[in-house]
């Protein structure tokens, strides 16, 4: 924290700054205030050699024969219709109240891809629940969005996604091939990041009555 940066400082150059100053000299040092982020213990370098090795693979086997490729990085998540609180900026002395219904946590399961070549989103589908059905109806609503080429589409090891009704519909599917990312990483989807700018716009500071 500031303050303690400030009391080190004294403490070893007998130098004392206000936390203003300190933290202009912490900016032109190139630190800024940060959230701590998970780090999941239970990751392995098996599971990424794999998934870097499965990935050359393919994409050497589409380079090669030319055929058309439509690379996606799919995932899923749930917006909830009660307000979260996140960080923001208030006149002091006002802080916001949330309208919050904590026992119910009602919410949408949306479904969603990014095509890893334009950015674009492709199949966006919100359902009441993720489960294999819904995984499968989302294969549907991605092919017919991508009508050529064969898809290839990175996604995580999710149960609705690895279940057998699932796993069964894929190997019946010439025009899809999945890759997994390894498992507990979830900075290796480029998907996971564009559901905060979501979150943040409809759920942060925000309460939907239905």
């Amino acid at each position: 924290t500031l303050r303690a940066v400030v009391d080190l400082v004294f403490e070893r150059f007998s130098r004392w700054y206000s936390q203003r100053g300190m933290r202009k000299i912490l900016h032109l040092l190139g630190w800024s205030w940060q959230r701590g982020r998970a780090l999941y213990i239970k990751r392995t370098i098996e599971e990424q050699l794999r998934f870097e090795l499965e990935t050359r693979a393919i994409l050497a086997e589409f380079a090669h024969t030319g055929q058309r490729c439509v690379p996606l990085a799919g995932d899923q998540t749930r917006v909830y219709l009660e307000g979260t609180v996140g960080k923001r900026w208030n006149p002091r002395g006002k802080q916001p109240r949330i309208p919050d219904r904590s026992r119910t946590k009602f919410a949408e399961n949306i479904y969603g891809a990014e095509h890893l070549g334009t950015g674009a989103e492709v199949a966006p589908f919100s359902i009441d629940f993720q489960d294999a059905g819904a995984s499968v109806v989302w294969f549907e609503l991605v092919k017919a969005a991508c009508p050529r080429g064969t898809l290839v589409i990175w996604l995580d090891s999710a149960p609705h996604l690895t279940d057998e009704e699932v796993e069964d519909y894929l190997e019946r599917q010439s025009r899809i091939r999945v890759i997994r990312f390894p498992k507990y990483t979830p900075e290796e989807n480029p998907k996971e990041r564009t559901w905060q700018t979501l979150k943040e716009e409809v759920s942060h500071h925000c309460f939907h009555p239905t």
